[in-house]
């Protein structure tokens, strides 16, 4: 799958809206630096309109990592009025950031 298609799927813009294209590539290029620094080496390419997700090393990983790229994109694109809500997408986030390292240790730790 696609991982801009994906992205705009979680935002609720249609595939052949493509007015948001560039804007959406940008933050889900730096959701994608902020993974490749918490070692999910997987995401460092630049992504493109075109760019698949990669092949992760397991199921866990790729959940992740697709909701923490879903939730970061959201964070900027479309930010949330409500302190409360905001705070709360924050949080999932900072939980999302710690689980992908847990995961990613693990990795490497039984390669």
């Amino acid at each position: 799958m696609v991982i801009l298609m994906d992205i705009k799927t979680s935002l609720g813009i249609l595939e052949d809206n493509l007015g948001f294209d560039s804007e959406l590539l940008m933050f889900i290029n730096s959701a994608a630096s902020s993974l490749v620094q918490l070692g999910v080496a997987e995401m460092n390419t630049l992504i493109e309109a075109d760019t698949e997700w990669p092949v992760f090393p397991n199921d866990q990983v790729k959940a992740l990592v697709k909701h923490f790229v879903s939730l970061k994109v959201r964070q900027t694109f479309d930010p949330i009025a409500s302190e409360t809500i905001a705070n709360t997408f924050l949080s999932s986030v900072r939980e999302l950031e710690g689980r992908i390292a847990y995961e990613m240790a693990e990795v490497l730790d039984a390669g």
